[in-house]
């Protein structure tokens, strides 16, 4: 565009100073010519300044070949017209390693192997969130190239996760190291892609693979460990139901010796009246022997 608009400009001159030798109409002719392309090419000169840069994004600008040191945010900026304007984007984005085909960058398998401290070899399927810094997109650019993931990210990460990695066995990284290894990969992440002008905000473990004889002896574990809690529980009950048994035994005994105590023979003669005086209200004949002889109740017979 900028190449238009300087022959536009060049066509205009040439027909200004036409104008001059030629007669009636054709200098009248020529004026309008010059004109018009003095107002085509400034426009266009203009338009080949402006450029926009899309929200999310940062302009990297371009001179002859040179990167420059400044990085353009969003929005509309006029540059010099023989520039070009590279975008790079300084959103946040994920980059996703895994051994599902359809979930990752790369199609496939794209899950990383490595090998733990007892000699197994894991699979780890991993994503990060990254954004570049914008001030930094220039250097990024000259450095790298717009194909940041395929240069330091995909590669870092891999790194990352097999030198953490080597330091814990299969069984740890499945289970109680876990979070302590995803805190010392994004460490180390970080401070690898801060160099790069590259800031890390979250690293996430999404799965981890084991070997098949580690996994049946992983779930084997843990169901011999439910068991034991399961038994100790039922030990707990029983031994809870046995000691209310002792103590309701000896409260029962402890009772039945205060009674006991408490039973005299003449509160047992008494109570023995009155159990036959109840009797003889109902309209029983009662014969009782002396000497505390067991009496005998004749029961009237129904008519």
């Amino acid at each position: 565009m900028v190449f238009l608009a300087v022959l536009l400009i060049i066509v205009g001159f040439i027909a200004w100073r036409a104008k001059a030798q030629m007669g009636f109409p054709l200098s009248q002719r020529l004026g309008f010519l010059h004109i018009l392309a003095w107002a085509a090419g400034v426009v266009l000169l203009v338009a080949s300044m402006a450029k926009i840069v899309d929200p999310g994004q940062a302009g990297v600008v371009i001179l002859f070949g040179k990167t420059q040191d400044y990085a353009l945010p969003s929005g509309l900026h006029f540059i010099n017209p023989f520039a070009d304007v590279q975008t790079m984007e300084v959103r946040t984005r994920n980059y996703t390693m895994s051994g599902v085909g359809d979930e990752g960058q790369k199609k496939g398998d794209d899950a990383i192997p490595v090998i733990t401290s007892d000699g197994l070899t894991v699979k780890l399927d991993a994503t990060i969130f990254y954004h570049l810094t914008q001030e930094k997109v220039p250097t990024i650019y000259k450095e790298i190239g717009l194909d940041v993931e395929g240069i330091i990210i995909r590669g870092q990460i891999r790194t990352s996760l097999r030198d953490a990695a080597a330091g814990l066995t299969a069984t740890e990284l499945y289970t109680s190291h876990r979070q302590a290894f995803v805190d010392n990969v994004s460490k180390t992440l970080k401070v690898a892609f801060a160099e790069r002008g590259i800031v890390l905000e979250q690293m996430l473990l999404r799965n981890v693979l084991l070997p098949e004889q580690i996994t049946r002896a992983i779930n084997d574990k843990i169901a011999a460990d439910q068991d034991a809690q399961k038994m100790t529980f039922v030990l707990q009950k029983e031994k809870q139901e046995a000691e209310r048994k002792r103590i309701e035994a000896e409260g029962q005994a402890r009772a039945q010796q205060i009674v006991s105590a408490s039973l005299t023979p003449q509160i047992l003669e008494y109570q023995r009246i009155q159990a036959l005086r109840y009797i003889g209200e109902k309209g029983n004949l009662i014969i009782s022997g002396s000497g505390g002889a067991t009496p005998l109740i004749q029961v009237p017979a129904r008519k």
